[in-house]
């Protein structure tokens, strides 16, 4: 049998005290021989052995089973295992079909030049590879996504550090190629056919991408709010855009033929098939070809020419960044760098002051009075008021003035007013005998703003001589 003796018996700064016998002193407990098949354990004095309990007690090793990395695939997996775990992994996480099919590409690149077990990849492979990638002429933009599938399938999925002290690439700033209005005018001329029409004029129009446009359906419209509805965008997120009100007529007499769930841009080959965004590109390039633009235009220049033409003409940038979808202000910003911002709207604004001269301000035109009110406050307790207005018609001179009791002041606390008025119905009597202008006047918030300053500050007047 194992005998614990726990140190803190012993131990003369625990704050734990053991209540012995004065002058008695733990001795070592000693093994005596089996009785009955199990052994007895006595102290010296003959007395058995008692094991510590409470904090005392001794206790079994804590076992940390909790891992904050769990790898993907363990042992020593072939290059194919690792390939097809890592798309698992991708789909489980539920990534984008396009972003599944780059990985897969990139990952397949890296393990076919490395050519030996995944389990043997490196930090310095990693680096060998990327060096290769920029000696070929790779873009940083390639740099830059091969580092991040790296990083993703032997970090990120399986725990390992061959990234650990690798930075993101550099990647060129780059303005955008912009339209301007005149070209965009032309493009949309030379459209050869109504579906490239609206395919460009959509683009342009709404700041949608093509990927984007070319899955609208016709229930996506709203032609009472002007609004197109683009679900499950880029980012897996939900957002509308305003519908320009020259297309609205054209788009609501084709969604008439049409079924609400079909697609208005239908696939060219196959029903039931949205067009495809290669196909798009293709219209866009043909169309710019054909009004003789120069300029390099894709499909995402009209997106870049809805936002700049949008700058240019005093939207808020805000405001555009929720049309184009965008998750950080930064990424919005870069329109305005090529934006051409007027005139008047970069003046100085000394210049502004001199060219206007100096005007002395005059008293705003108040209402016309329409009567008069004097206020009589009368003190009942140390902290308690009574209040009587007193109101005479300028129309009616001749009449008795019209006396308005029961308000009641109350101070709660030092400064602090509480201001209690009657019943409506206890004034009516008195109300009925004034003018129509002048209850009119009695009746407005602002003859109760004013009416509560004015017992606010006598009431606390009186506190002030008392």
């Amino acid at each position: 049998m194992n005998i614990h003796v726990h140190s803190r018996l012993f131990n003369p700064w625990s704050k734990t005290r053991l209540n012995l016998p004065t002058g008695h002193v733990p001795r070592k407990p000693v093994a005596m021989p089996e009785q009955n098949g199990s052994p007895v354990s006595t102290y010296n004095n003959g007395q058995p052995y008692r094991p510590a309990r409470g904090q005392l007690a001794p206790r079994e090793n804590v076992v940390d089973r909790y891992s904050t990395v769990h790898p993907i695939v363990s042992g020593f997996p072939t290059t194919a295992q690792f390939h097809r775990a890592f798309v698992r992994e991708l789909k489980i996480r539920c990534y984008q079909p396009k972003t599944i099919k780059s990985y897969r590409n990139i990952l397949s690149r890296f393990l076919k030049w490395f050519g030996n077990m995944p389990h043997k990849v490196s930090r310095e492979d990693v680096r060998c590879y990327l060096e290769d990638l920029v000696d070929g002429g790779a873009k940083s933009d390639y740099i830059s996504q091969s580092l991040a599938v790296i990083r993703t399938a032997f970090d990120k999925f399986n725990g390992r550090q061959v990234t650990l002290g690798l930075a993101t690439p550099r990647r060129p700033k780059r303005v955008p190629v912009v339209l301007s209005e005149n070209e965009v005018r032309q493009i949309l001329q030379a459209a050869r056919s109504l579906r490239d029409k609206l395919l460009i004029g959509l683009m342009y129009a709404t700041g949608m991408r093509i990927s984007e446009v070319t899955k609208l359906r016709w229930n996506d419209f709203d032609f009472q709010r002007l609004t197109v509805s683009i679900w499950n965008a880029k980012g897996k997120s939900d957002r509308q855009v305003t519908l320009p009100q020259s297309y609205a007529p054209l788009l609501k007499e084709l969604a008439s033929r049409f079924s609400k769930t079909d697609f208005v841009f239908p696939g060219e080959r196959k029903s039931g098939r949205f067009l495809t965004a290669r196909t798009g590109q293709r219209i866009v390039a043909r169309t710019v070809q054909l009004a003789g633009i120069s300029k390099r235009i894709t499909p995402h220049g009209f997106r870049h020419a809805f936002a700049t033409h949008l700058l240019e003409h005093g939207t808020d940038i805000r405001f555009i960044q929720k049309l184009l979808g965008h998750v950080r202000l930064e990424t919005t910003t870069i329109y305005t760098k090529v934006a051409v911002l007027k005139q008047t709207a970069v003046t100085s604004p000394l210049d502004r002051v001199m060219a206007t001269p100096a005007t002395r301000p005059t008293a705003e035109a108040g209402p016309r009075p329409v009567g008069q009110m004097s206020i009589q406050v009368h003190r009942e307790t140390k902290h308690v008021a009574a209040a009587t207005l007193s109101i005479q018609s300028l129309a009616n001179r001749r009449a008795a003035p019209v006396v308005l009791g029961g308000i009641r002041l109350t101070q709660s606390r030092p400064g602090w007013v509480a201001i209690e008025l009657p019943h409506v119905d206890e004034w009516a009597p008195g109300l009925e005998m004034l003018e129509p202008a002048c209850r009119t006047r009695l009746e407005s918030p602002e003859f109760f703003d004013l009416l509560r300053r004015e017992l606010s500050a006598r009431f606390l007047a009186l506190e002030a001589l008392s």
